[in-house]
C-alpha cells in the first residue's frame, strides 16, 4: 500500500500542479469564466484512468501464476523507464510550468481547455496505473486505497502550494520525491530483472538497483552538486579590501 501512496502522490501532485497552473493562468488573462472546462476535463481524465486502472488491475489479477510472474516483471521494467524518464526530462518544475502557460495561452477556447487538462490528468493517471500493474499479487482492495489517499494527499498539498507561500519551496519538494522515486525505480528495475531471469536472486537484484540508482541519481542531483561547489569557490576566494 505505501508503495501505491506514494505513487499515486507524485503523480497527483504533478497532474494538481498542472490544472493549478492553467487556473491560475485563467485568472491572469481575465477569462476565468472557462475554469469549468479545466475542472470537467480534469474530473473526465480521472474518471478514465481509474476505470481503465480497475479494468486493468482485475483483468491482470485472472493471469496463471507463471504469466503472472512474466506480467508483472515486464511492467516493473516499463514502471522502471518510465521513472528514468522522469529523471532525464521532468525534474524540473520551471520547464513544466512554462509549457503549460504557452499551452493556456493557444487554446483559449472551452473544448481546448478541457482538452488540455484532460490529457494532462489522464497521462499521469495512464503512468499510475503502470505503476500499480507492478502490485498485481498484492490485495487489490489495499492497492486501491493507497492510491485514493495518494491522490487526496496530492489535491491537498496543491491547494495549499496555490493558497500560500508554500510555492517557494516546490523545486524542494520534488527534489525530495524524486530522491524516493529513483530508489522505488531501482528496486522496480531489480525485481523486475529477477523474475524474468531465472536463477538471478540476490546478486543479480543488487547489481540491478546499482546499474540504475548510481546513475540516476547523477543525472538528478548533478546541476545541484555544480551549485554548491560554484558556491564554495566564490566563498574560497580572497575578499579584497
Amino acid at each position: 500500500m505505501l508503495s501505491s501512496l506514494f505513487l499515486s502522490f507524485r503523480e497527483g501532485l504533478e497532474a494538481a500542479l498542472v490544472i493549478g497552473i492553467i487556473l491560475v493562468q485563467l485568472a491572469k488573462l481575465n477569462k476565468s469564466s472557462l475554469s469549468k472546462a479545466v475542472y470537467i476535463g480534469a474530473l473526465a481524465g480521472l474518471a478514465v484512468s481509474a476505470v481503465g486502472g480497475v479494468i486493468g488491475f482485475n483483468e491482470a489479477q485472472e493471469l496463471e501464476e507463471a504469466g503472472e510472474e512474466i506480467f508483472e516483471g515486464i511492467m516493473m521494467l516499463v514502471a522502471a523507464g518510465l521513472i528514468a524518464y522522469f529523471i532525464l526530462w521532468l525534474h524540473k518544475s520551471k520547464q513544466v510550468s512554462s509549457s503549460v502557460l504557452s499551452q493556456v495561452e493557444k487554446r483559449t477556447s472551452w473544448i481546448g481547455l478541457f482538452v488540455l487538462s484532460f490529457l494532462s490528468v489522464l497521462r499521469e493517471g495512464i503512468e499510475l496505473v503502470i505503476f500499480n500493474m507492478t502490485q498485481i499479487a498484492e490485495n487489490s482492495g489495499m492497492v486501491a486505497f493507497g492510491s485514493i489517499l495518494g491522490i487526496a494527499l496530492a489535491v491537498l498539498l496543491a491547494i495549499i502550494v496555490f493558497k500560500t507561500t508554500l510555492k517557494y519551496n516546490l523545486g524542494i519538494i520534488f527534489k525530495a520525491l524524486g530522491i524516493i522515486l529513483i530508489l522505488i525505480g531501482g528496486e522496480l528495475f531489480a525485481e523486475g530483472l529477477v523474475k524474468l531471469i531465472e536463477g538471478g536472486g540476490e546478486l543479480l537484484e543488487t547489481i540491478g538497483m546499482i546499474v540504475f540508482i548510481v546513475p540516476s541519481l547523477y543525472i538528478f542531483l548533478k546541476d545541484d552538486f555544480k551549485r554548491f561547489q560554484n558556491r564554495d569557490k566564490q566563498n574560497s576566494k580572497p575578499k579584497t579590501s
